[in-house]
């Protein structure tokens, strides 16, 4: 069996026994997205006309950008360690020397990561969705539309952003300089890039980019078709679980 469900229970079992990396993931999802609302709701009942309401369409749209960066930042933490863990450790050489397939034991990489990452999506589409309602005052509420629109790409950056850490990580085999790069890419390159209006369409095959657009954002004078913001989500999808399946068939033990 290519996906064995057994280790992909393993996986996310070895993933939830590391209680550090879990609290840091929770407090950098749904702790930041209460606090951030949280905060704007404080300040709004404090001074009401120096401060808008905390909830509302904008805000909702204002967060999602934060949120969505700070899942892709979990992902690459969470998926870095799935990847990387047991080539670290020496495990993965022991097992691939007892003739287990080693496409299995990659394939259950990935779908562990993401047993500990999308559940925090979730959650915080939920936190996110409800201060927009209840928070938003005078201010236009975010419609069901916007809302499944949002929730749809925090869900997207959860999932892309462990299996590129996963992929990554294979390819590499040391989770520090995975996590490493992948923040480089993600909190200072991508952000940079797509800033750059010279760029022009070629901003849109960024994967920030490509959530924007599914959460209705798209950047600024560009009409990205939302067909191609999901292709652009399952292009670098594809191309982090083949690098990844591609080293952990070649990799010499």
């Amino acid at each position: 069996m290519i996906i064995d469900p057994r280790l992909i229970r393993a996986e996310a079992l070895k993933l939830y026994k590391r209680h550090g990396m879990i609290a840091l993931s929770v407090a950098l999802t749904a702790g930041l997205a209460v606090l951030a609302f949280g905060i704007g709701a404080v300040q709004h009942a404090a001074d009401p006309a120096r401060y808008r309401p905390a909830g509302g369409l904008r805000h909702y749209r204002e967060a999602l950008s934060f949120l969505d960066l700070m899942l892709l930042v979990v992902g690459a933490v969470v998926g870095s360690t799935a990847g990387a863990a047991d080539l670290e450790s020496g495990v993965f050489r022991d097992l691939a020397a007892t003739g287990r397939s080693r496409f299995a034991l990659y394939a259950a990489r990935t779908p562990g990561a993401w047993a500990i990452v999308l559940p925090l999506a979730v959650l915080v589409s939920a936190i996110a969705g409800a201060a927009a309602l209840v928070f938003a005052g005078s201010s236009a509420s975010p419609g069901v539309g916007a809302l499944v629109a949002g929730s749809v790409s925090l869900l997207g950056a959860g999932a892309l952003g462990c299996a590129l850490a996963v992929g990554l990580a294979t390819v590499i085999g040391a989770r520090g300089p995975t996590i490493a790069t992948l923040l480089a890419c993600e909190l200072v390159i991508g952000q940079v890039l797509a800033q750059v209006s010279f760029l022009s369409h070629a901003r849109e095959v960024l994967p920030g980019a490509a959530l924007d657009r599914i959460a209705e954002m798209p950047l600024p004078g560009i009409d990205t078709p939302l067909a191609v913001a999901w292709l652009v989500l399952a292009g670098w999808l594809v191309l982090a679980v083949a690098a990844g399946a591609t080293r952990t068939q070649t990799r010499e033990i």
